[in-house]
């Protein structure tokens, strides 16, 4: 598998200037890793970036977030990684990551902070589909994700097996935001799917 000394050695060494999807999931890349990839050239023609379950943290999202080698990525997945707040944060206010479409952050471990962060997002202008399942959000949380007061284009929303609020729960359901959406999932009895 790919660790963060194979993943700094990938950053120096290789340029593969025609890739549009790369595949570096189920390895062991922490942030530093991360850091290094996300400088380098490798990134530069992505489109996609699977990078789910590694050891992905809040500094490697903040990596991605601020790394000028993304400004093409139309598609995201962090899911199983390591990301809290800090880097879901960074990720909503990215500049380098405004053609983002679909962006995936499930079990991850991302609380309200987070949450309303994404929700409130002008940065991430052309997402589409946002995944937050299996999280740690409340009732803040959620609370920021019914009146979703960025991220207009947004159709998907997954938020299912959070932090189990009723209130919070009763708010989503309720949303009329959330339900001009094309899907939503979330714990509620017969709501979304």
């Amino acid at each position: 598998g790919i660790d963060n000394e194979t993943a700094i050695d990938l950053a120096e060494n290789v340029a593969l200037p025609d890739i549009e999807i790369l595949y570096i999931h189920t390895n062991k890349i922490k942030d530093l890793g991360v850091e290094e990839l996300a400088q380098s050239e490798l990134f530069e023609p992505l489109k996609e970036l699977w990078m789910y379950e590694n050891m992905v943290g809040d500094d490697g999202a903040m990596a991605l977030a601020e790394s000028e080698a993304l400004t093409r990525l139309r598609y995201l997945s962090l899911y199983t990684n390591k990301i809290g707040d800090e880097g879901a944060v960074a990720l909503a206010n990215s500049k380098s990551l405004s053609k983002l479409e679909k962006l995936d952050l499930s079990f991850n471990r991302i609380g309200d902070f987070g949450a309303e962060a994404l929700a409130n997002s002008t940065s991430l202008k052309n997402l589409k589909e946002l995944h937050l399942d299996a999280n740690r959000i409340g009732l803040r949380g959620m609370q920021a994700l019914s009146e979703l007061s960025g991220l207009q284009n947004l159709q998907i929303l997954n938020l299912s097996y959070n932090l189990i609020n009723p209130q919070g729960l009763e708010l989503l359901h309720e949303s009329k935001r959330l339900q001009e959406l094309n899907g939503v999932k979330t714990d509620y009895p017969h709501f979304g799917g």
